[in-house]
């Protein structure tokens, strides 16, 4: 018999909330080095960006106030989950908002790191001045309940990966996301009762995704991702021609640049990734000790990985997001990689029986062509868009293009795959 979903409020305790309170009230902002003009984040956030995040989460930020917005916005469940490896049962954490339309599809949204479940809502942001500035405007509004009556509709669910934000983590080491699929593909059908649903995914949850369409193809039946990366070259034996491409770099100077910010990305910008990927014990007692530690360690990354010209980090979001991340006092948010590091290489191309679609940012960091994806990422690619604006965090930085490419790519998913939605 399948588990029952339980209503779940976000209730963060006094006693956590005081221990917060107090840590940024005595926190010592290191002084940084001077930098030439337009090299301020060289080594890090700034000591004035720092201060001034500090002042205002010690003086104008309320928990509480986030805290009743976030209960609000998003309809949360927990449900026991059994990983059959360790035996363990899980607490899976997730977001589950259904359509009102009878056609409407289900959609699997994965998150990565340092996201969560907010990813699927955004901010519509009025005067700054204005003591009403912000108002909360989803993506999940907009997918459950388009405003155009014959507008493809969606139940959305978004899950926490375990150990993120409010989900149990794992007690073994070696949780890959060959873990993480069996679960979500068990809360999809198992749960929820979705016999079938298409599932999207950047970051880690672009190799998730990956993952639920080949090994759970009867049911994940289509897959869309904003993170194309191919975890190596072509195969030069099956595929030299690719691989004559790739290694003579015979990019066009659009895929050119895009794939430069990646390998820029990837020499200049992973050390977090190893550091989390040898210690995640380590570093997460320093993190999850230091509000403001967990605080930059976050900013540092998400400021680089967006277009700043589009999309700007709010003090209230980034602090939200750190203190999502503080008050879930485990290390899986830096033991997925070191879970991960040695398998994501193997992570299948999806087959030819599974449609897929790709969204490309200019500033993301997971970029390949897409003749090269073709051979390493997905095999039967029915709808490939590349922006010209927009980076890793798609559904904050522009939601109309993201949204419409959902709906986009859904209009290219052969009818006998749509016939299984329907089932």
């Amino acid at each position: 018999m399948a588990p029952i979903p339980n209503p779940y409020k976000i209730s963060v305790s006094d006693a956590k909330l005081s221990w917060i309170t107090e840590r940024i009230k005595s926190a010592h902002v290191i002084p940084d080095v001077e930098h030439p003009t337009g090299q301020e984040w060289a080594d890090g956030p700034p000591s004035t960006v720092v201060q001034d995040l500090v002042d205002f989460w010690r003086d104008s930020y309320d928990w509480r106030k986030v805290e009743a917005q976030l209960n609000v916005t998003f309809p949360m469940f927990t449900v026991p989950i059994e990983d059959p490896q360790s035996g363990q049962v899980m607490t899976v954490h997730f977001v589950h908002k259904r359509s009102s339309r009878p056609n409407a599809v289900p959609l699997l949204y994965v998150h990565g790191w340092p996201g969560s479940f907010v990813e699927v809502s955004t901010i519509k942001r009025f005067n700054r001045y204005s003591s009403s500035r912000c108002q909360v405007e989803g993506i999940l509004e907009r997918l459950t309940e388009p405003e155009e009556p014959n507008t493809q509709a969606f139940h959305v669910v978004a899950p926490s990966i375990p150990g993120f934000t409010f989900g149990a983590p794992p007690t073994r080491s070696g949780f890959t996301v060959l873990d993480i699929a069996f679960l979500f593909n068990k809360l999809m059908v198992d749960v929820l009762g979705y016999r079938s649903y298409i599932a999207q995914g950047g970051d880690w949850g672009a190799g998730i995704i990956r993952t639920l369409a080949t090994e759970h193809p009867l049911s994940c039946i289509a897959a869309h991702t904003n993170f194309p990366q191919a975890f190596g070259p072509p195969s030069p034996l099956k595929h030299p021609i690719a691989f004559l491409w790739v290694i003579t770099q015979w990019f066009s100077a659009s895929e050119k640049a895009r794939f430069d910010r990646m390998m820029a990305w990837f020499k200049g910008d992973m050390g977090y990734a190893f550091i989390q990927g040898e210690k995640p014990q380590t570093i997460s007692y320093a993190l999850l000790d230091s509000p403001v530690g967990m605080l930059t360690w976050i900013y540092d990354k998400v400021y680089r990985l967006v277009d700043r010209e589009v999309f700007t980090w709010e003090k209230e979001r980034i602090i939200t997001w750190t203190m999502l991340y503080l008050v879930s006092e485990n290390a899986a948010h830096a033991r997925i990689y070191k879970d991960n590091m040695a398998t994501v290489g193997e992570v299948k191309v999806v087959g030819r029986g599974v449609p897929f679609g790709v969204s490309a940012f200019p500033h993301d960091t997971g970029y390949v062509p897409r003749w090269w994806a073709q051979v390493s990422v997905a095999e039967n690619i029915t709808f490939w868009r590349e922006h010209e604006r927009g980076g890793h965090y798609p559904t904050l930085e522009c939601p109309d293009l993201f949204v419409k490419d959902i709906r986009d790519f859904m209009a290219t998913v052969p009818k006998e795959c749509l016939a299984k939605l329907q089932a």
